[in-house]
């Protein structure tokens, strides 16, 4: 059977090169080699089942859906309260579309608006249709009107229904010479929201391949080694959006989950492959075997890898302690993608890097044909430097971190409105012509009441002066509005509330809960509506942020010191990170709060940043920053654990990751600034802020404060088992494999 001799020999071949390597290093590194040996041992077999599992994440996602987050189980605190109460009364208001129809002076607008009324009261998804010539509805001496249409259905989802109006409105304007006709809702609006989503990051996919591509061909010099990160990337991304189909339906999507899946997948799915690939590619000009160099590749970036890896996904798990749903969702979804990127880097990678061979440098560009060896460029000089002088580094560092976290004292965060959406989305213009045409349209504070008998003619009364008391306290015009559930326990009293400023509208909904809300003569007296919902969210961030910081921190700290041993080290990282998060949130309150980068980025400044990105910019900045700290850290740590003296050790270490951080930083930079260009401002904001950071982690903390706590700490408080006999030896490069003493 010459098949099976064949294949009998190459496995005994293959067996033998294992051999010549000793039993696994201990802990986690021993952990992350023996899942990189096995994907070397059977690597078709690893590559074949990490795309099984994507096809069948994509698959299972695909056959469940999406299950989208209602405006009940976006809510929080009070607001949150009565919206539940409302839904379980079925007092809800419907979906309203608008219709503003505008005629030159060739055309009738009232013609017009009177034919389109009568053609969409007959579409099955109409519920009613308000007279387009009742005065408040006619404006421009008669040539503008405005048609409003009730919809059946579920208001939280009326995408469907307002489609078909959208259809009918487009139909009938084809036939209607001289008049415009410019349609936008709730329902519309979100349609819209949702379908700029897709096609800003549609383009955002399309072009940071290219970009991520052409950095990792800069950094390798390779097209082939260039390409396998992408790739990992990609797939790991692939999954984790098939995934967030499952997570949906425990919890529900916020709308933000796909952009931030892809953010941070392609971010540190990138980073961990460049980082492993440089790793062993290093290994390799060093002189020891495909084996050999896989193997102290995996002891070393793969731990490295883990231990960030499990860092993001520890900060990421803090926010699910806040109890807000819109956190759960984009939580849970970045969390599997960092989850997948880390799998992918210690199982599929060693695999491919196995099955590729020296074939990983095919592809060579010669302009950009990299020297072996080398002492880390300007970065090795600097970290020099830096040892010598830690303490004058150190604080001069600090002064600069501390300067760029200055603006962030002043950060006032406020909800996004769709005053902040783009003029180029058709239902934002329309709404923008709509308020231009029909100015001073009060929004409403919803006072929702809980009771008995309120719907008899005495309850009504008391519910009516409620409302004139409340109506007293926002200063609105207009009349008050009065529901009744028909059990006669729930009535929702609408009262007009005049366009004003988030802290003017905090401090009216604060007033009514004050002299309005609470125990009443007439019975339980929640405050709602928008300004409501702004204000508690706001204080459930505000609560949420010490709790979660404290988590965080906490979490971070226990993951530092079990990884290197050192209380002292773990204060000294987390401090460094916790600056550099304050300079981060400090370039987010110059440019987005005091408008520095309007015309750059293409927004217009509403004085605030969005309540939700701070709070979530900070779990995936410290966890982000841990990359370069823990690839730099264990690098330093082989280096004492050779011999070398403390500011030796840190001027190898930083010398020796300078290209891989330097590249890494590069890719996530790239991919952040991409985001900063997408049209939606919590996009936009959350792609600047963690551009920043980690432009500022990769070059003043790495270079300079990192380099500078470690070598003040030196002997005392980071204590390192030194290597002796062969290993000391291995360690600083001098045989062909990695090997234990006996």
């Amino acid at each position: 059977m010459p098949f099976a001799g064949s294949y009998v020999g190459r496995m005994s071949k293959r067996s033998e090169r294992f051999k010549s390597l000793s039993t696994p290093a201990r802990g986690l590194s021993g952990v992350v080699q023996r899942a990189a040996r096995a994907s070397a041992r059977r690597p078709k077999t690893a590559i074949a089942l990490w795309f099984v599992l994507i096809v069948g994440l994509v698959a299972a996602g695909s056959m469940t859906g999406t299950r989208e987050m209602t405006s009940v189980e976006a809510s929080t605190g009070e607001s949150g309260d009565a919206a539940r109460v409302l839904a379980d009364a079925h007092l809800g208001d419907p979906a309203v579309e608008s219709v503003l129809v505008s005629a030159d002076e060739s055309a009738d607008a009232g013609a017009a608006a009177a034919k389109l009324s009568a053609r969409l009261e007959r579409l099955p998804a109409v519920a009613s249709v308000s007279h387009p010539g009742a005065p408040d509805l006619v404006a421009d001496g008669g040539r503008a009107r405005l048609v409003q249409v009730s919809l059946r259905g579920d208001p939280e989802h009326a995408g469907g229904e307002a489609r078909s109006v959208s259809n009918a409105v487009d139909r009938f304007a084809e036939r209607e010479p001289g008049v415009s006709f410019e349609q936008t809702g709730t329902a519309s609006l979100e349609k819209a929201v949702d379908r700029v989503v897709e096609d800003d990051l549609g383009r955002a996919e399309m072009f940071s391949l290219p970009l991520i591509l052409a950095i990792l061909l800069v950094a390798f010099g390779a097209a082939v080694a260039a390409a396998v990160p992408v790739i990992l990337g990609i797939t790991a991304v692939a999954g984790a959006l098939g995934a967030a189909g499952l997570v949906s339906q425990i919890a529900p999507d916020s709308g933000s989950t796909a952009a931030l899946v892809v953010l941070i997948g392609l971010a540190v799915g990138v980073d961990y492959s460049l980082f492993y690939i440089r790793r062993e590619r290093e290994e390799r000009r060093l002189g020891k075997g495909p084996v050999a160099a896989l193997d102290a590749a995996a002891a070393t970036v793969g731990r490295a890898v883990v231990v960030s890896g499990l860092t993001v996904i520890v900060a990421l798990a803090g926010l699910l302690v806040t109890g807000l749903g819109v956190f759960a969702s984009m939580a849970l979804g970045t969390m599997v993608v960092v989850l997948m990127a880390v799998i992918g880097s210690i199982t599929v990678l060693p695999a491919v890097l196995t099955l590729l061979g020296d074939r990983i440098d095919r592809g060579r560009i010669p302009l950009l044909r990299r020297r072996a060896g080398g002492g880390g460029g300007i970065w090795g000089r600097l970290a020099g430097v830096v040892s010598a002088r830690p303490a004058a580094s150190l604080i001069a560092s600090l002064c600069v971190l501390g300067s760029l976290a200055v603006p962030a004292v002043d950060l006032h965060l406020g909800e996004s409105t769709t005053a902040d959406l783009p003029d180029d989305i058709p239902a934002v213009a329309a709404l923008r012509h709509i308020e231009a045409s029909f100015p001073g349209a009060p929004a409403d504070a919803r006072v929702v009441v809980e009771g008995h008998d309120l719907d008899s003619p005495a309850g009504r009364v008391r519910l009516k002066r409620l409302g004139e008391r409340a109506l007293g306290v926002t200063g609105g015009s207009g009349a008050v509005a009065v529901r009744v559930a028909g059990d006669g326990r729930t009535a929702l009293v609408s009262v007009p509330m005049p366009d004003m400023s988030r802290d003017d509208a905090t401090a009216t909904v604060d007033a009514l809960r004050s002299e309005v809300g609470g125990k009443a003569a007439v019975g339980t007296v929640l405050i709602g509506g928008d300004a409501a919902d702004s204000a508690d969210f706001t204080d459930a961030i505000r609560g949420a942020m010490p709790l979660v910081v404290g988590i965080v921190l906490a979490l971070a700290f226990v993951l530092l010191v079990a990884a290197f041993g050192s209380p002292w080290l773990g204060l000294a990282v987390i401090a460094l990170n916790l600056l550099s998060v304050g300079a981060a949130y400090g370039v987010l309150t110059v440019v987005f709060q005091h408008g520095w980068g309007e015309s750059l980025l293409g927004f217009s400044s509403n004085g605030t940043v969005v309540t939700w990105v701070p709070l979530f910019a900070f779990v995936i900045l410290f966890g982000l920053s841990m990359d370069y700290t823990v690839l730099v850290l264990e690098r330093i740590r082989e280096a004492r654990r050779a011999g070398l003296a403390p500011a030796e050790a840190v001027r190898e270490g930083v010398a020796a990751t300078a290209g891989a951080v330097t590249s890494a930083a590069v890719v996530m930079v790239a991919v952040f600034s991409l985001f900063a260009m997408l049209r939606l401002p919590e996009m936009k904001q959350l792609g600047v802020g963690l551009g920043a950071a980690i432009l500022i982690d990769a070059t003043i903390v790495r270079g300079v404060a990192l380099p500078a706590a470690v070598t003040l700490l030196g002997e005392r408080r980071w204590r390192v088992r030194p290597l002796r006999g062969r290993r000391a030896i291995i360690a600083r490069g001098g045989d062909t494999a990695l090997r234990t003493d006996p």
